[in-house]
């Protein structure tokens, strides 16, 4: 048999020091499907390994690389197999569409808002779910969602959200004890703690109160001063139209002495 038909990693050496050139990243996301991030596509820069847009990338480039050869069916093979392993060791992390899901799950706003209240929470999971379930009661919340109440459920919920808490400043630990499924969460130095709810209303509503004390006791016009000749205006009040005999004597009297 030849050697030349067992596939070897002289290709895959080639290619995937072009791809770090390229500033091609592998990871898992939260599903743990292999992702490849391409930075150069116009299109769409995040897409699944086995995505026909990312295998074709890996042709034109062993085409180049090798100087017009074809990349063969079972070096390809191989070539996938390595880049799925490059994306398990590149670790777990959100993609885009992900991202703008996660924030509004209603697990990770109720966690981010117990970190708020205490830096740590250790304890069963349980006790966990029935916390998140309060602040959810209490209206703290935007997303209209509810928590899971059975614990089952919400670990497995909780286990694919991992990635997105870490990203947000909160350690998850999940184990397993004899007293039931336990979880620890703790605030990293990346987490970002948000004033609590009743002091943004108190300093908001002190805002408020103070302008409409000011708009209701200030009325345009009221405290300027007097005015006079110097301001570059001239005033003059209107006269007094009344009538009588006593106004017709002035009114002669005016006339004779400008006459004079």
């Amino acid at each position: 048999m030849s050697k030349k038909s067992k596939p070897n990693d002289a290709p895959w050496t080639g290619i995937y020091t072009q791809l770090q050139e390229d500033k091609i990243e592998f990871f898992l996301n939260t599903h743990l499907e292999p992702t490849v991030f391409m930075p150069n596509d116009g299109f769409q820069t995040e897409r699944p390994v086995d995505s026909l847009r990312f295998q074709d990338l890996l042709v034109s480039v062993f085409y180049e690389i090798s100087k017009g050869e074809i990349l063969k069916s079972n070096e390809r093979d191989f070539l996938m197999a390595q880049i799925r392993e490059e994306c398990r060791k590149g670790g777990r992390r959100l993609t885009e569409p992900e991202t703008a899901e996660t924030d509004e799950d209603v697990i990770v706003q109720a966690i981010l808002a117990l970190m708020n209240r205490a830096p740590e929470f250790s304890n069963q999971t349980v006790i966990l779910v029935k916390s998140l379930r309060k602040i959810r009661e209490e209206g703290c919340l935007s997303s209209s969602e509810q928590i899971p109440i059975f614990t089952n459920i919400f670990s497995r919920k909780l286990s694919r959200l991992i990635p997105v808490l870490r990203g947000y400043g909160v350690e998850v630990v999940m184990e397993h004890k004899e007293a039931g499924s336990h979880c620890s969460l703790k605030r990293l130095e990346s987490f970002q703690k948000e004033p609590k709810l009743e002091d943004a209303e108190a300093d908001g509503s002190s805002n408020v109160s103070s302008g409409q004390s000011s708009g209701a006791t200030q009325k345009p016009g009221k405290d300027l001063p007097p005015t006079d000749d110097a301001d570059g205006e001239f005033r003059s009040d209107p006269p007094k139209t009344t009538t009588g005999g006593a106004d017709m004597k002035n009114l002669a009297a005016a006339k004779k002495g400008g006459a004079k």
